[in-house]
């Protein structure tokens, strides 16, 4: 029974929204942070800007990558 209730934690979990910033893409990807940030002006990269900061969805981001 514990395992079941593990497995529904943790695709809870993986069904959450997640938002990436430049720094964590940069980290990602291994370059740098300024790097990073020139892609987030780029048309065809799923940029969400909140406030003055520019974010990604982790999903997006990973189907950009594909």
């Amino acid at each position: 029974m514990e395992e079941i209730i593990k497995e529904e934690t943790a695709t809870k979990k993986e069904e959450e929204i997640v938002f990436l910033t430049p720094m964590d893409v940069a980290k990602i990807i291994g370059c740098s942070v300024q790097a990073a940030r020139e892609l987030f002006y780029r048309e065809d990269f799923p940029t969400i800007k909140v406030g003055k900061n520019f974010k990604v969805m982790k999903s997006a981001f990973i189907q950009w990558c594909s």
